[in-house]
C-alpha cells in the first residue's frame, strides 16, 4: 500500500515553502514565550535515570552488561510450597512432578519423599524441610523440621505468636526463614503483617510491625522492609542484629519489595521499579541492574512480581503471578505462575536496526513509555527518539534557537519520520495548509481504532479538508456552575450554549439579586485592574473565526456586535461582582460562592478532579458546563500538546503510521491519560481512564453519593469533549488584536483607535 505522494523536488516551490515555514515557525515559537505557557503548561517531565547514590558507588562505564531472557515454565497457582523458588545444594530449584528441578538446566535433582502432608507454610534450607502450622487440637503454633528423605526431626512450640489464627483452624504465614539459631515468621494480622523472631526453643526475641518483606544472612543479620502507617511512620528498609535487636542501619529513600541478600551476604538486592543493589555494610545504593521492559520482553502491567533470587553468577530467577484486573469475572485457572531466568552477559546488548525516527523539541515520559512498549511488542523494530531538550522547561528557555534550527531542518528534510507538532508553539492554521506533513485522513478512516475515536476532535484539526496532525489526547475548557446560586438568581438559561455577551449580562443580575456574590472565581489573577489580560484571550478565541478569514486574508474588526461585546466587557470588569480574586486556595471549592469557575487544571489527574467534584457536592450543588461560545458561531477551542505528524518526505510512512496507530490502542491511551496532559482521543481510552480512576478510590467510590457525582461528572465531561470546533487558534494574530484592545481597556486608546491598530497589525501579519 502506497501512503501518500512523494514530495516534488521543485526548486521554486522549495524556496517558497522555506519562506512560509520561516514565518510560521518563527512566529509560532515566539508565542511559546509570549503566552507564558498558557497553551502548553505541562507538568515538567522528570529527567532520565536520576539516581540516588553514594559518592564513589557509581557504576563504571567499562562495567557494561546485559541480561538474556529465558522463559523456564509456568504452572497453575497452587498457593503453597509448590509455587516457590528455593535454594538446594547451591542450586535454584522449583518443585515439579514430585522432584526438585534445577531451573537453569531442567534436571531433576532430588525426589520429594512421599507421605509428607503439605499443609501450612513450607521452606527449604540446608538442613531440610521446615513447616509451620496451627494445631487446632492443642491450639498451638508448631514449627517442624524434616530431613530431605521426609523423616521428622523435631517440633517446636512457638510462644507468643501474634499473627491471626483464622477460625481457630489455620494461620497465614507469608514467609519463613530458619537459621542455626533463629526462626523468622512473617504473618498476617488484622492490620499490617508482623515479623517475629524466635529462638530454636520457640521463645520470642523481637517483633517488627508493618513488614512487607525480609531476608536473613549467615550472620543472623535480618533485613526487612516497611511501608509507613500510623503506628510506624517510616518507609524503607532496615537491618537489625537478630541477637540483640539493635538497628544497624536504615535507608528510607527506597520502598523495596521483595528484598534479598546476596549469597555471600555482602550485598542487598531490592525491587521497586527496578532491581537495585545496596551495600550490606551501610545500606548505601550502589547501582541498578535490572528493569522490566528494558531487560525483559514484557512489563509488569499484567503480573505481580512475587519473588526473585540472584544466583552466584549474578543470574536472576523471577517468579511472577498473573494479575487479575477484573475480580468479578475470572476463574482460578486464569491465575498462573510464570518463571523466568535472566543470564548475565558482559558487554553491550546488540543494537537493533532503526526502523523509525521521531523528532521532538523535548522529551516526555508518555512518548518514552510508548516507545518501550512498542519495541516490546515488535522486538525486531527500533525507534530512535530524537529530542533537543530533556524537559519542557529547557525547551522554553531555548525555543527561539530551536525554532530556527527546526525551520532549516524541515527545509533540508533533516527531520524524523514522525514530528511532534503539539506543544511546540507551531501555528497549525498555517503549517497544516502546506503539504510538509502527510494527510492522515484515509489512513485514519481505514484504521481498526477509527470507530472509537472522537470524530469531533479530528474534524477540529482538519484544515483544507486534510488532517495533518494526530492528537493522541487533548485539552478542553469546562466551567463549574454553582447550581445553588443559579437557583437563587432565578436563572433559566441554556448554559450548554451560552455566549460571552450573555455571560457578561449576568453581572447586573448578581448586582441586583446577590450583591455579595461574584460572576467568576479566578485564581492567580495578578492585576485586578486589568482583567482583559486574563479574560481577553478566551473572548477573542471564541470570536476570531468571525473576524478574520484566513482563506481570503480579510479582516473586519469594526463589526458592531464585536464592539458591543468589548464595551460590555469593559463595563462589567469594573463591577465588584465581576470576579472574586485573592482567595485562599482550596482543593474542594473552586467556586467560593461565585457562579462560575474555570476548571482546565493540568496539575491534577482525572480521578483527582472527580474526587474534588464529589467533595464539593457533599454539601453543595454544582455541575460542569462547556466553554462559552462566540457571538456568531460556537468556535469552541481545544488543544493538544501530544499531537504528532508524519513527514511527507519520509520513506518509512508505513512504519510511521503503524506506530501512530499503536498510540491509539486502549493500553497506550490509558498511559496518555495518566500524564495529566489531556483526555484520550479514543472512547476505549476514556473508558479505561474511568475504570482506572474507580480502582484508585475503590472504597470511596462504593458510596451511592460518590457514584452519582462521578456519573454526573463523567456524563458532562464526555459530552463537553465533543463540543470542540477548533483544535488550534490563530496564535500570533490573537496577540496582534489583544494588545491594542488592552490599551482601550486601560483608557489609553479609544475603541476605534484600538480596532484600527489591531486591524493594521493583522493585515501586516497576513501579508508577510
Amino acid at each position: 500500500m502506497k501512503l501518500g505522494e512523494d514530495m516534488r523536488n521543485n526548486k521554486n516551490r522549495i524556496i517558497l515553502l522555506s519562506i512560509v515555514l520561516i514565518t510560521i515557525i518563527a512566529t509560532g515559537i515566539f508565542l511559546v514565550k509570549k503566552n507564558n505557557d498558557k497553551e502548553s503548561n505541562i507538568v515538567l517531565n522528570k529527567e532520565l535515570d536520576v539516581v540516588k547514590e553514594n559518592k564513589g558507588n557509581e557504576k563504571k562505564e567499562t562495567d557494561k552488561f546485559y541480561y538474556v531472557e529465558e522463559f523456564v515454565g509456568e504452572s497453575l497457582l497452587d498457593g503453597d510450597v509448590f509455587d516457590k523458588l528455593f535454594k538446594y545444594n547451591g542450586e535454584i530449584v522449583k518443585y515439579k512432578d514430585g522432584y526438585f528441578k534445577n531451573i537453569k538446566t531442567g534436571e531433576n535433582i532430588h525426589k520429594i519423599p512421599d507421605g509428607i502432608e503439605w499443609k501450612g507454610e513450607w521452606i527449604i534450607n540446608e538442613e531440610g524441610f521446615w513447616n509451620v502450622k496451627y494445631d487446632a487440637d492443642s491450639k498451638k503454633v508448631i514449627v517442624s523440621s524434616f530431613d530431605f528423605d521426609g523423616n521428622k526431626k523435631e517440633s517446636i512450640e512457638i510462644k507468643k505468636f501474634k499473627g491471626n489464627i483464622n477460625h481457630d483452624s489455620y494461620i497465614q504465614v507469608e514467609d519463613m526463614k530458619v537459621t542455626n539459631d533463629y526462626i523468622y515468621l512473617l504473618s498476617s494480622t488484622n492490620t499490617q503483617p508482623i515479623l517475629q523472631i524466635f529462638t530454636k526453643t520457640g521463645d520470642l526475641k523481637n517483633s517488627y510491625e508493618n513488614v512487607t518483606s525480609f531476608d536473613v544472612d549467615n550472620k543472623d543479620h535480618c533485613i526487612y522492609t516497611t511501608w509507613s502507617s500510623e503506628s510506624f511512620p517510616y518507609s524503607g528498609f532496615f537491618m537489625i542484629d537478630s541477637e540483640t535487636g539493635t538497628e544497624i542501619f536504615r535507608n528510607t529513600s527506597y520502598k523495596l519489595e521483595p528484598i534479598r541478600f546476596s549469597e555471600d551476604g555482602e550485598l542487598i538486592y531490592g525491587f521497586d521499579e527496578k532491581i537495585h543493589i545496596f551495600s550490606a555494610k551501610d545500606g548505601g545504593f550502589k547501582r541498578s541492574i535490572f528493569e522490566f521492559g528494558k531487560d525483559s520482553t514484557y512489563l509488569l502491567d499484567d503480573y505481580w512480581f512475587n519473588d526473585f533470587i540472584v544466583g552466584k553468577d549474578e543470574e536472576i530467577y523471577c517468579w511472577l503471578e498473573t494479575k487479575i484486573l477484573d475480580e468479578q469475572e475470572f476463574k482460578m485457572s486464569d491465575i498462573r505462575n510464570h518463571y523466568y531466568l535472566y543470564t548475565k552477559k558482559e558487554g553491550e546488548r546488540p543494537k537493533r536496526e532503526t526502523t523509525l525516527t521521531i523528532t521532538a523539541p523535548y522529551r516526555n515520559d508518555f512518548m518514552a513509555e510508548a516507545i518501550k512498549r512498542y519495541e516490546l511488542k515488535y522486538p525486531d523494530e527500533h525507534i530512535e527518539y530524537s529530542y533537543a531538550y530533556n524537559t519542557y522547561e529547557a525547551f522554553r528557555e531555548n525555543s527561539k534557537e530551536y525554532g530556527d534550527k527546526l525551520t532549516l531542518d524541515i527545509i533540508s528534510g533533516d527531520i524524523g519520520d514522525i514530528i511532534q507538532t503539539g506543544g511546540t508553539g507551531l501555528a497549525y492554521h498555517n503549517l497544516f495548509r502546506t503539504d510538509v506533513f502527510m494527510d492522515l485522513t484515509d489512513l485514519l478512516q481505514k484504521d481498526k481504532n477509527y470507530e472509537f475515536l472522537n470524530k469531533d476532535v479530528l474534524n477540529a484539526i482538519k484544515i483544507n479538508n486534510a488532517i495533518r496532525g494526530l492528537p493522541i489526547n487533548y485539552l478542553f475548557y469546562q466551567y463549574e456552575l454553582n447550581e445553588e446560586l443559579e437557583k437563587q438568581l432565578g436563572l433559566s438559561i441554556d448554559f450548554e450554549n451560552i455566549s460571552w455577551s450573555e455571560v457578561l449580562d449576568l453581572v447586573k443580575v448578581i448586582e441586583e439579586k446577590a450583591p455579595d456574590r461574584h460572576l467568576f472565581t479566578r485564581l492567580g489573577i495578578v492585576d485586578i485592574e486589568n482583567l482583559w489580560e486574563d479574560f481577553g484571550e478566551s473572548i477573542l478565541i471564541a470570536n476570531m473565526p468571525d473576524l478574520i478569514n484566513l482563506e481570503t486574508k480579510e479582516v473586519n474588526l469594526n463589526q458592531q456586535w464585536f464592539k458591543d461585546l468589548l464595551i460590555k466587557f469593559k463595563e462589567c470588569s469594573k463591577s465588584k461582582n465581576f470576579v472574586l480574586n485573592d482567595v485562599e486556595f482550596s482543593r474542594f471549592d473552586k467556586l467560593y460562592g461565585s457562579l462560575l469557575a474555570l476548571t482546565m487544571s493540568r496539575d491534577i489527574s482525572y480521578e483527582g478532579k472527580v474526587y474534588e467534584f464529589n467533595e464539593y457536592n457533599k454539601t453543595n450543588k454544582s455541575r460542569m458546563i462547556p466553554d462559552f461560545i462566540g457571538e456568531k458561531n460556537n468556535n469552541r477551542i481545544g488543544y493538544s500538546i501530544r499531537m504528532y505528524s508524519i513527514n511527507n518526505r519520509s520513506e518509512r510512512k508505513e512504519n510511521a503510521w503503524k506506530y501512530l496507530s499503536f498510540l491509539l490502542t486502549e493500553d497506550i491511551q490509558l498511559i496518555a491519560s495518566k500524564e495529566n496532559t489531556g483526555m484520550p482521543i479514543s472512547e476505549k481510552g476514556v473508558d479505561r481512564m474511568i475504570e482506572d480512576g474507580i480502582s484508585m478510590r475503590s472504597m470511596d467510590s462504593n458510596t451511592d453519593s460518590y457514584k452519582s457525582n462521578r456519573e454526573r461528572y463523567n456524563k458532562a465531561m464526555i459530552e463537553n469533549s465533543h463540543k470542540i470546533d477548533y483544535l488550534y487558534n490563530m496564535g500570533y494574530l490573537r496577540l496582534d488584536i489583544s494588545d491594542p484592545i488592552g490599551l482601550y481597556m486601560e483608557d489609553k486608546m479609544t475603541l476605534d483607535e484600538a480596532l484600527k491598530k489591531a486591524e493594521e497589525n493583522v493585515m501586516i501579519r497576513l501579508n508577510e
